[in-house]
């Protein structure tokens, strides 16, 4: 344990003075607390969604710079849930009762306390079919959950495994737990820096575009896009494209 934490601690210092954290994720931060240093007007959920997204990219961030970017995948998708719900709230606010579903979720609890299997329960949140905000989220939800969220084989390939076969023949495999590889690590950053771009144009719909028509908040979005693009292209010039599921 000792060990791990060391590692932990020595990969963190060197990930979050790296330009991924300083200037990419720098940037993006900057914009969330423009939008949250003054929020445009608009319903409070909207403004505690925003303010759970904002956790969520510093968590995701942190993980990231630390070399173990899998980990944080699962924070981020459930930041794209949030915006989700959110935008679905302002396209129809009868799905705020489908979301709580206080009801459904009780009996649910009961149900494997008793030690039984509960009925599936999925939202269906109306009024949302073709709004392409909500398919921007929705291929996001897919892409991070079928890469990284869920235990598949795509997840299994990208841990960083290590084989060594010895001269008679016998073998030993490790799992690192924190990734050696730089291109695996800064597609990470690229991709939660994607992600949460479409979380915060998500919010500039939910506040009716009170992000966007703010000179000084669109200035700082801005000024992120213009970061992301610059580390996207750095990426792609060093490494060539990816499949789509890395977010580029």
């Amino acid at each position: 344990m000792d060990e791990y934490l060391k590692d932990l601690r020595n990969n963190l210092e060197g990930g979050v003075h790296g330009p991924c954290m300083t200037e990419l994720i720098g940037s993006l931060d900057a914009a969330y607390r423009v939008v949250i240093r003054q929020p445009p007007k608009g319903p409070l959920v909207f403004g505690r969604f925003l303010l759970i997204c904002r956790k969520s990219m510093l968590s995701a961030a942190t993980l990231v710079a630390q070399t173990q970017p899998e980990d944080s995948v699962g924070i981020t998708r459930r930041a794209v849930e949030a915006a989700r719900v959110a935008l679905a709230v302002k396209l129809n606010d009868q799905n705020a009762l489908q979301w709580t579903a206080y009801q459904e979720r009780h009996d649910r609890w009961i149900k494997r306390q008793q030690g039984e299997k509960p009925k599936p329960f999925r939202m269906e949140f109306t009024d949302i079919k073709g709004e392409p905000l909500i398919d921007e989220l929705d291929r996001w939800l897919g892409i991070l959950s079928d890469a990284y969220v869920h235990f598949t084989p795509e997840f299994y390939d990208r841990l960083d495994w290590d084989e060594r076969i010895g001269p008679d023949g016998d073998g030993q495999i490790f799992l690192n737990y924190f990734h050696r590889d730089a291109r695996e690590v800064e597609q990470h950053f690229n991709t939660l820096a994607a992600v949460h771009g479409s979380i915060l144009k998500t919010f500039d719909r939910c506040f009716d575009g009170g992000i966007s028509r703010d000179p000084e908040k669109l200035a700082a979005v801005n000024q992120f896009w213009g970061t992301a693009k610059r580390f996207n292209d750095d990426y792609q010039k060093r490494y060539g494209s990816r499949p789509q599921a890395d977010g580029g």
